[in-house]
Formats: C-alpha cells, sequence, structure tokens
C-alpha cells in the first residue's frame, strides 16, 4: 500500500466513541488532505512545502531522473512524494519506485497499460475529456488510489457540486481536486460531502505555501460530516469515496481467513 492510499484511509476512516453499551462511530480524523504541487524538484521548496503544512507532495515534471527523485523523496522526509510527468513507460516506474517515490500520477491517452503492474507504488489517474457513466464505471476496476480532475470545477455551484458526486460514485474513488488556498470553510465541507479527500494546491503560486496554515486549521475546524436523508430514515449510506475501501478491507479479511 502507497502511503499516499493510507493517508486516504485515515482521513476517511470513521472514528469510533464507545458510550455505554454501544459504539458510535460517526467521527472523522482531520477529513481533507493537502496535497502541494511543485513544478520543479527543488528539495529547498519542498522543505517549505512541508514545513507549511503540506501532507502530500506531488511533482509535476516532463521527466523525473532516478537522482532528483531521490533528493525530492529525501527533502520530504516522512511526506508522500508523486510524480505527474508527461509520459512514463514501466521502466521509468520501477526506477521512480526504487527512488522511494511513493505514487504517480497518469493520464489514460498516453500511459502504457504494463505500468500499472508495477505494484510497490501507488496510481492517481487523471480525468480528461468526455466523462460519460460507462467512462467512469470503468475506473473503478483498476488498481488506483484516487482520480485527479485536473481543470477542477470552476465556480462552487450545485450544478458542480452534482458533477463531483457524479464522479465520485461512479468512480468510486476519492477525488484529488485544484483549489485555491483561500478557499472557505464552507466550501471545503461542500467538497468533502461531494467525495473530494485530496485537496491540490498550486506551491507556485504567490502566498500559495504561506496559506497552507490556514487552510490546515480551516480543514481540522470543519464539523462532521452531515447525516444524509437517507441516513435520518434510518438507512446508512456510505460516502462514495468509503464505499471503495470498505469493499477493499472485506477482501483483505478474506485472504487472511482463505490463508488459514
Amino acid at each position: 500500500m502507497s502511503k499516499l492510499s493510507d493517508s486516504i484511509r485515515k482521513a476517511l476512516r470513521l472514528e469510533t466513541a464507545p458510550l455505554g453499551f454501544r459504539a458510535m462511530a460517526r467521527e472523522r480524523t482531520r477529513s481533507l488532505v493537502v496535497v502541494v504541487r511543485l513544478d520543479d524538484a527543488d528539495p529547498k521548496k519542498i522543505a517549505a512545502a512541508v514545513e507549511k503544512g503540506a501532507d502530500i507532495i506531488l511533482l509535476r515534471l516532463a521527466k523525473a531522473g532516478e537522482k532528483e527523485a531521490k533528493e525530492a523523496v529525501e527533502a520530504a522526509g516522512e511526506i508522500p512524494c508523486g510524480v505527474w510527468p508527461e509520459v512514463v513507460d514501466g521502466e521509468d516506474a520501477s526506477r521512480l519506485t526504487a527512488a522511494g517515490i511513493d505514487y504517480l500520477v497518469l493520464g489514460a491517452e498516453k500511459t502504457p497499460a504494463p505500468v500499472l503492474l508495477e505494484e510497490k507504488v501507488g496510481y492517481v489517474l487523471v480525468l480528461e475529456g468526455e466523462l460519460s457513466d460507462i467512462h467512469l464505471r470503468t475506473v473503478d476496476l483498476l488498481p488506483l488510489d484516487a482520480v485527479l480532475i485536473p481543470q477542477g470545477v470552476g465556480p462552487l455551484t450545485v450544478r458542480a457540486q452534482m458533477e463531483l458526486r457524479r464522479i465520485a460514485g461512479l468512480t468510486r474513488k476519492p477525488v484529488m481536486l485544484p483549489v485555491s488556498p483561500q478557499i472557505t470553510g464552507a466550501e471545503l465541507e461542500c467538497l468533502r460531502e461531494s467525495g473530494v479527500a485530496l485537496l491540490l494546491i498550486d506551491g507556485g503560486e504567490k502566498g500559495a505555501l504561506e496559506a497552507l496554515p490556514a487552510l490546515r486549521q480551516a480543514i481540522e475546524a470543519l464539523p462532521a460530516p452531515r447525516r444524509r436523508r437517507e441516513e435520518r430514515m434510518g438507512a446508512v449510506l456510505p460516502q462514495p469515496s468509503e464505499v471503495a475501501f470498505a469493499a477493499e478491507g472485506e477482501e483483505e479479511e478474506e485472504e487472511d481467513d482463505d490463508d488459514l
């Protein structure tokens, strides 16, 4: 499992709080993950992003060499570090994994399918072009940690929120979305309720890193997720991004039972 996947799991996990003889499970840990995108592998910039509060680093590079990848991973410390190259093949994936890169961001059109056979690295798929329901459902079958909507959704209208819910629900993957570091708490809450788990911040934007501490505080101040109408009526329906992780957990338990 990649560190990226582990970070997402922790953000989505329900914490159980005992109450008498019963356990109520509706409280979460910090529920959104901050990903800082940098357009070069400068160790000083990476260290600065980590110091300001980045949970995860993403390097947007045309081509990542093994040497600069190792330097980037070292600068990130315990923080997961990923690469978003223009093109990557199986050999590139193996080299980057050996250098300590935790995950790769891939485009569906140019990435050779055998790249996904590398099991020691996590994957985020870029969603571009026409996103039909059938197209999104096939994404669920791929070994991905998350999906990225690089163009964002523009103003956070009800229509935009509906589209995010559609993508998260059909792919059954957590969504990574570019946002401004000055995003409001109300907007953060709406994104979280729509299946967004990862906030992508452009670290090269003026003042972006300086705004990270305030963004972290806004995330930590978010109220517990709202109960949906169906939940209030008695049918507990999980969030779109929770479904996939629940299913994966059940599969892992079944495998353990088979081993016994």
